[in-house]
């Protein structure tokens, strides 16, 4: 199956995570200076959030599946690298974070996502 069908899949769970109403912390990047975490950038390099990675593959910037899993398991790295472990963003990362990884060894055993190119 083409990257097509395996981008299409990943739209498809990347709209179901943005629904869920747990979801509030990863829908935008993170408001680092409203929220006055100065120390955000210094210690994240690489921001990302679901609402960016949905645009992303609206535009088609995504090659291939495994590029967009890249930037998904980001969003839930850099929330438990900034906050406390056993904190309630760090718990919630960690709870999508395996939501994510379940969903993507299905995805991936059904269809090529790209991960050899």
């Amino acid at each position: 199956m083409s990257q097509d069908e395996a981008l299409r899949r990943m739209t498809k769970f990347v709209n179901s995570l943005l629904s869920r109403s747990d979801c509030g912390p990863f829908r935008e990047p993170v408001d680092w200076r409203g929220l006055e975490l100065y120390d955000y950038p210094k210690i994240i390099k690489k921001m990302m959030d679901l609402g960016t990675v949905k645009r992303k593959l609206e535009r088609g910037i995504y090659k291939t599946a495994h590029e967009c899993a890249q930037d998904i398991r980001l969003v839930w790295n850099n929330c438990m690298t900034y906050n406390m472990e056993g904190s309630d963003f760090w718990l919630l990362a960690k709870s999508f974070s395996r939501r994510f990884e379940d969903r993507y060894k299905k995805i991936s055993n059904e269809v090529d996502t790209g991960e050899d190119l």
